[in-house]
């Protein structure tokens, strides 16, 4: 088994939307995936899942005090992906939930404040992170967004991994949320769940998680 953690040094990042996205996508391509809501400030995950019709992927709630019972859990009984949806915060209960993930995605939108402000959380990570760029626009349509290639470039200057994979600003993200749904469900072959399975593919070969 292989877990994903989802951590954010603030709110509203698109963390929790990222972590539904992938995890759908994980179960659609034949892996056994556990969804762990450990936000408690707006349960994003479980609310998704008490208005969907599917049972898979399995979504639960938990504390971080709970996640090395779970994780346990979790391989005996036999997922392939532990998928951490992690309070938008940084703390010692948050890094030790961290932890315990092969990889750490860090969702930040590319604007100056969040960058800027990642900065100063990114040393206190000691496992395997990459920062993922989220919803991107291009420079024309928001004045308050750098180009991809600069804001790569300034990460960098701090240090800081890029996922490859960026995810764009797109309507359908939150519409099939609002359905209980993921984008791999709601346009499958569309641009939005084709950044999905991109993220995905990268993250396997990543964590050496094949299937």
């Amino acid at each position: 088994m292989k877990t994903i953690a989802f951590i954010s040094h603030k709110g509203g990042v698109g963390k929790s939307t990222l972590a539904i996205h992938l995890g759908v996508q994980a179960h659609l391509s034949g892996l056994e995936t556990l969804l762990v809501d450990l936000d408690s400030f707006s349960n994003t995950a479980s609310e998704w899942a008490s208005i969907r019709q599917k049972e898979q992927p399995v979504v639960v709630t938990a504390e971080l005090s709970d996640i090395p019972e779970l994780s346990q859990q979790a391989k005996e009984e036999r997922f392939d992906l532990l998928i951490l949806d992690c309070p938008p915060y940084i703390t010692e209960e948050v890094l030790e939930a961290s932890q315990v993930a092969d990889y750490t995605l860090l969702p930040i939108p590319p604007r100056f404040p969040e960058l800027q402000s990642l900065s100063k959380f990114i040393d206190v990570l000691d496992n395997s992170y990459f920062a993922v760029l989220n919803s991107c626009v291009p420079d024309s349509d928001d004045a308050d967004s750098f180009g991809l290639s600069e804001v790569r470039q300034m990460l960098e200057d701090h240090n800081i991994l890029v996922s490859p994979v960026h995810i764009s600003r797109l309507e359908a993200f939150t519409d099939a949320l609002n359905i209980g749904i993921a984008v791999s469900e709601y346009e499958k072959g569309g641009e939005a769940n084709g950044q999905i399975e991109e993220l995905l593919d990268w993250v396997k070969n990543s964590v050496g998680l094949a299937k």
